[in-house]
Parts: structure tokens; C-alpha cells; sequence
């Protein structure tokens, strides 16, 4: 068998596998976070554009928010998972995770 045969499989499973699923990860400081929120300067939000994007074409993709645990970062991630809720995406393609390590951040996975 040749060289260029072998080859023919690995390339077909990394172009499957880079086609079934597509991943972004994106953050958003407490900083960025601590202004005054409303629905004009959420929908103005450039991460949050993204995330409703991203799930707008990916109608089986979810999102997860990772968030620190504790009283502070769960009433973070209901907030945010509040307001992508009022954005339009269901509650049902919301995950929480608790546990992040950093406190002044919450990191946004769409899968």
C-alpha cells in the first residue's frame, strides 16, 4: 500500500470531525460587567452578539457559562443566563457550571 492511500483516512476523519462540531469560547470580565445594565446595552454587548449568533445557526448548539462558585457568581450566571434568555435563546440550551477558578470573570462555551 502507498503512502498517499494511508493518508486518505486521516484526512477524512479530521474533516468530519472539524465539520460536526464547532466550539467558541468567550469571556466576560466583572469589569465589562459592572456597568449599569439595560436591554439597549446588553443587545450592544459584543460577546453576547456572538453567543445569540452563534446559537441563531446552530439551531442543536447550546451554551454553557462557567462561573466561580458561591452566593456572587450564581447570581452572576442567573443574571447573564436572564438576559440570554430575554435575547431569545431558551432556557433549555443554557448550561451553569460552577467551579471556575478566576472570580472576576465568566467564560461563555457555544458547542
Amino acid at each position: 500500500m502507498s503512502t498517499g492511500w494511508r493518508i486518505w483516512p486521516i484526512l477524512t476523519v479530521c474533516m468530519c470531525s472539524a465539520s460536526v462540531g464547532y466550539a467558541e469560547t468567550l469571556e466576560i470580565t466583572s469589569t465589562e460587567w459592572a456597568r449599569p445594565r439595560s436591554g439597549n446595552q446588553i443587545i450592544s454587548f459584543t460577546v453576547l452578539q456572538g453567543v445569540v449568533e452563534h446559537l441563531e445557526q446552530r439551531p442543536k448548539s447550546a451554551v454553557t457559562i462557567h462561573y466561580a462558585g458561591g452566593d456572587e457568581g450564581l447570581l452572576w450566571a442567573e443574571e447573564l443566563r436572564g438576559w440570554l434568555v430575554a435575547l431569545g435563546v431558551t432556557g433549555d440550551r443554557i448550561i451553569l457550571v460552577p467551579g471556575l477558578a478566576e472570580h472576576d470573570r465568566i467564560v461563555l462555551e457555544t458547542f
